[in-house]
């Protein structure tokens, strides 16, 4: 976009246009690369997925952008020689590419951040993500959430962002089992995570000549998840997350999952509420169009077993097949834990958590992160999560916005907003352990503390059965 950039300058940041009016060439378009120039961002303690190889399709220098910016596209091949998927039982199928999207600003301080998405699909255009990601963070008063830092987003092989709510990249297999090790079924839950990541490290390194000194990750709903799943299977590659309103616990969560007469509070259909909704579903909400694309969903994942093989209740076993690799537990995360207690002891800077979660929220139930948190106190010593884990539980907040009712106590800020700037709070308490801690508007427990069980069953955010 000509007229403005992704972000304002915020942060303290060095003046890198000389380099990339050097390096962020044209010149670039339809280089290829191959994996192992990926191998200096690998620790093979916790081994990463291997790529095919990947490609630069486009590079744009914007100058008339504040800040000015270089835009770099392109895809990353699948591993499996020629696209083709043993686990997939159609011959002619072939792997999608991942097509990712770099931003690297002009004013730069030295940081990355990896966007995550949203539903099942949606697009790898990191401007307008990172434009909704600071409308969401960014305090007027403070400047833009992302402020300078280098930006990476793919959209993990899934495909177009208008069908958010049809996982098409799941193909039947020759038999149920075969479907979880599809490349496209663990990209989508994990495995692009870590190739995007890559990629954006190097070609950021390439343009700039220098490695990034911290790596955050930060996303909303689908973006949640990936978010925590990428710190439980590669702890040692970023220093903290920012996790919104994750399904942690996805597979139980679609098997149960409805649409709420909440979904006609007019705030869905106003302005940046509609944005945010759109921006993650690819399409107009309503209480007919989510209807409709939770159906669409359920019968696409009941087909892909049915076609495999399943011949009772396939759905639901289809979904018991991808929870290994959906979905995230909290003892997953003990490797980061240990991480973040080796580097603190070795005087180094800390690794952090946020996690945020509306107690309103029609798509994902609170009691998806309120069971998270809870059992992480159980799993973890407490000294670790109190040095390492936020999390906020916001009243009458939805899914990425606040409900109409909540208007009123917010003056002068919009639906989206939540008053709080997350990615910067999260830069400076992986920095200084005695940062203070900021908190979103309306936050039932401002200090980021993990409520106790009693508090989280009062707000509807605690099972029963838990």
């Amino acid at each position: 976009m000509a007229c403005g950039g992704i972000f304002s300058s915020a942060h303290a940041a060095s003046d890198i246009s000389s380099t990339l009016i050097r390096t962020c060439s044209n010149q670039l378009n339809g280089s290829t690369y191959g994996d192992a120039v990926l191998n200096d961002f690998r620790n093979y303690k916790f081994p990463s997925p291997k790529t095919g190889g990947f490609k630069i399709t486009s590079v744009q220098q914007i100058w008339l952008a504040l800040p000015s910016y270089c835009l770099i596209k392109g895809t990353i091949q699948p591993t499996s020689p020629g696209g083709i998927d043993p686990a997939v039982k159609a011959p002619d199928y072939r792997i999608p590419d991942i097509n990712y999207q770099i931003y690297i600003p002009s004013q730069w301080n030295g940081k990355f951040v990896q966007l995550g998405g949203g539903g099942f699909a949606w697009s790898s255009d990191v401007v307008a993500a990172g434009q909704q990601s600071n409308q969401q963070f960014s305090p007027s008063f403070q400047g833009s959430a992302l402020a300078n830092y280098a930006v990476v987003l793919s959209d993990a092989g899934a495909g177009e962002s208008s069908k958010a709510f049809d996982p098409q990249f799941v193909r039947p297999g020759r038999q149920l089992s075969d479907v979880p090790k599809q490349e496209a079924v663990k990209n989508f839950g994990q495995d692009s995570i870590k190739k995007s990541l890559d990629v954006g490290l190097y070609l950021v390194k390439k343009l700039t000549g220098i490695a990034p000194s911290d790596t955050y990750f930060v996303g909303i709903s689908t973006g949640g998840r990936q978010a925590l799943k990428a710190i439980a299977n590669w702890p040692d590659a970023y220093d903290g997350v920012v996790a919104g309103a994750p399904p942690v616990d996805e597979t139980n969560l679609l098997k149960t999952l409805e649409v709420p007469a909440v979904v006609n509070d007019w705030v869905v259909n106003w302005n940046s509420g509609a944005a945010m909704l759109t921006s993650l579903f690819g399409g107009d909400v309503s209480e007919q169009t989510l209807s409709d694309g939770l159906g669409a969903t359920s019968r696409h994942l009941a087909n892909v077993a049915i076609e495999s093989g399943a011949n009772y209740d396939g759905y639901s076993k289809l979904l018991d097949e991808f929870a290994p690799v959906w979905n995230v537990k909290p003892g997953d995360l003990a490797n980061f834990f240990n991480a973040a207690s080796n580097q603190k002891k070795a005087g180094k800077k800390g690794k952090k958590i946020i996690i945020y979660q509306g107690t309103s929220d029609f798509l994902v139930p609170c009691t998806q992160a309120g069971g998270f948190v809870s059992k992480l106190t159980q799993k973890a010593a407490a000294d670790e999560v109190n040095n390492s884990v936020r999390a906020y539980f916001i009243e009458n907040y939805s899914h990425g916005f606040y409900n109409t009712n909540s208007l009123l106590n917010r003056l002068g800020l919009s639906p989206l907003q939540l008053n709080w700037n997350a990615v910067s709070d999260l830069d400076k308490w992986v920095h200084d352990d005695n940062a203070p801690a900021g908190a979103p508007s309306l936050a039932r427990n401002a200090s980021g503390g993990i409520p106790a069980d009693q508090a989280l069953s009062a707000w509807g955010c605690l099972a029963a059965s838990h």
